[in-house]
């Protein structure tokens, strides 16, 4: 019994330091860059174009915090001639195939994430001159007709495929 009254308060008091602790932030990757309308967007990078080229994909995380689903309607950019809202579909014939989609839907209280071999942003005529450490803007529309414009950093293209770029053909994102 003497034991355990020595041992309890050096417990107690190893366990109030811990709880006095502060609390630990998010990865810095997971902040949001952006808000509106309780959607969060966090982790937008832009792919840079392999060999020369001007087409690419922009990658980001949508975190909805409303009791309702929202809808990602559109994005631009001044540094692009345009930008779609791309999907890798499967087909009739159980192969996958990137095509345009009218838009992203972020649940209620969920998350769409915009990643290589799913949903992206396919960006066209990217200014030839941006490089990995660049930042771009880029500026997303939603359904309600609000917009958002948020700072993407320029990332370097990876020298081997992803594997869900294999069915993008000749676009090479």
């Amino acid at each position: 019994m003497k034991s355990v009254l020595r041992v309890l308060p050096l417990s107690l008091a190893m366990f109030s330091l811990t709880a006095c602790e502060p609390a630990k932030a998010p990865p810095a990757a997971m902040l949001p860059v952006a808000q509106i309308d309780g959607i969060d967007i966090s982790e937008p990078r832009l792919r840079l174009p392999p060999g020369g080229r001007d087409v690419t994909a922009a990658y980001l995380t949508l975190t909805n915090n409303q009791d309702v689903p929202r809808k990602l309607v559109g994005a631009e950019s001044p540094d692009a001639a345009r930008i779609e809202l791309h999907a890798h579909l499967t087909g009739a014939d159980g192969v996958k195939q990137m095509r345009q989609v009218n838009e992203v839907v972020i649940p209620a209280k969920g998350t769409a994430v915009l990643a290589p071999g799913g949903l992206h942003l396919m960006v066209f005529g990217i200014k030839p001159d941006v490089k990995p450490g660049d930042q771009i803007k880029i500026t997303l529309t939603f359904d309600n007709a609000r917009r958002v414009s948020f700072p993407t950093p320029v990332v370097e293209n990876p020298s081997q495929s992803v594997e869900g770029d294999k069915a993008h053909g000749g676009h090479q994102h």
